[in-house]
């Protein structure tokens, strides 16, 4: 039996990974997603930039419904990109735009690209975070959560 919130995580990874410049976008940030926790991930010294991290984040409180509880689970998507102190705002603004057109939900329509369960999205404010204190990377922080049916047995 599959599990609907790893399917959500996933097809949220992997729609992010479609993030290149040959698809529209203006960065080719989905060809360096990560799972984890973005200072972790950052420290490693692993990584490329423009990078995209998907990290959890708390869930919204379960909504009950008939023989179904509908969940709002939580993630931070970080982009990330390191082009020095002082040109980093337009890069910044760059992948932050290519997450908001990634992840756009539609208003009363279920998102193509996620498994059946995963109903649609809802997006929060977006933080932008510039580099500093011993960070030498620029980030945006947008809070996304999924919003899945589970069902019983």
């Amino acid at each position: 039996m599959t599990n609907p919130l790893s399917e959500g995580r996933q097809a949220l990874v992997q729609r992010l990974s479609t993030i290149a410049v040959a698809n529209g976008y203006r960065t080719d940030a989905g060809a360096n997603v990560k799972t984890g926790w973005f200072n972790e991930i950052l420290q490693s010294g692993k990584v490329g930039f423009p990078l995209i991290v998907v990290q959890k984040a708390k869930d919204l409180d379960p909504v009950p419904g008939p023989r179904a509880i509908k969940v709002a689970t939580g993630f931070y998507v970080i982009g990330a990109v390191d082009v020095g102190l002082d040109d980093y705002e337009d890069a910044l603004d760059d992948l932050q735009l290519d997450l908001l057109r990634c992840l756009r939900p539609e208003q009363g329509r279920p998102l193509p690209w996620a498994p059946v369960g995963v109903q649609n999205l809802t997006l929060g404010g977006a933080e932008q975070f510039p580099p500093g204190n011993g960070e030498r990377a620029a980030s945006v922080l947008i809070p996304v959560h999924l919003h899945t049916f589970i069902t019983g047995l």
